[in-house]
């Protein structure tokens, strides 16, 4: 499913960034395809404002997905947090940030984008929000942390950033796109496959030496 903004090309740089969780909801869900990337959570929840977008995702059984057709923020403003979610929310960007100010079916206004904005601010959990910088963005989320990658758009490449309320991970919810590019998530995914093998082919007694130190280190230890 095509999608005017949607991440098919860069979701990797975004599930890098995501923390251990129990839920995901995803606000704006268009094509989805940080939530058909990612390992799944216990529970995933998809909103959308677009019926469109809703009908389409519903052709899709194999992805296990609460499908919620509004807005965002009445959605945020109408449920229970407990604090073991994972927000990420990819609303229409800044109009002005744009090189065609209209885009989507149900795009977002100034006042828009300042109502999510503070329904974001008060959630009780760790949330993630993409856009281009601009100045409303960085009055809202003055003391969120931010990271900023390349993405290519149909008229270029732009540089994206994400805000987020969380300190970078250093335990990820899903560890496989570990890496900033194609070449570093092979060579990533090659040291690891050699330590799994080295692993594996250890005597019993110090590979069971090697776990002790390990949970002692950096479990037990809390550095993991």
């Amino acid at each position: 499913m095509r999608y005017p903004g949607g991440k098919g090309k860069t979701y990797q740089h975004l599930i890098n960034l995501m923390p251990p969780h129990e839920v995901y909801i995803e606000t704006h869900l268009g094509g989805g395809s940080v939530l058909r990337h990612k390992k799944p959570a216990n529970r995933s929840i998809g909103i959308d404002c677009d019926e469109n977008v809703i009908n389409a995702w519903k052709q899709r059984p194999k992805i296990e997905c609460e499908l919620v057709h509004g807005r965002a923020e009445d959605f945020l403003a109408n449920s229970s947090f407990h604090g073991q979610e994972l927000v990420y929310a990819d609303p229409p960007y800044v109009p002005s940030t744009r090189r065609r100010e209209k885009v989507y079916k149900c795009d977002y206004s100034i006042s828009d984008h300042e109502r999510l904005l503070s329904r974001l601010q008060d959630l009780p959990c760790k949330v993630m929000i993409s856009g281009y910088e601009n100045t409303l963005y960085k009055q809202y989320l003055s003391t969120w942390n931010t990271i900023t990658f390349d993405a290519m758009t149909h008229t270029g490449i732009r540089e994206e950033t994400v805000w987020f309320n969380f300190d970078a991970p250093v335990r990820l919810h899903d560890s496989r796109f570990i890496g900033t590019n194609f070449r570093d998530r092979q060579t990533v995914k090659r040291r690891i496959q050699r330590w799994k093998s080295k692993f594996s082919e250890m005597d019993p007694v110090e590979r069971h030496a090697l776990i002790n130190w390990i949970d002692e280190a950096y479990i037990k230890g809390g550095c993991a």
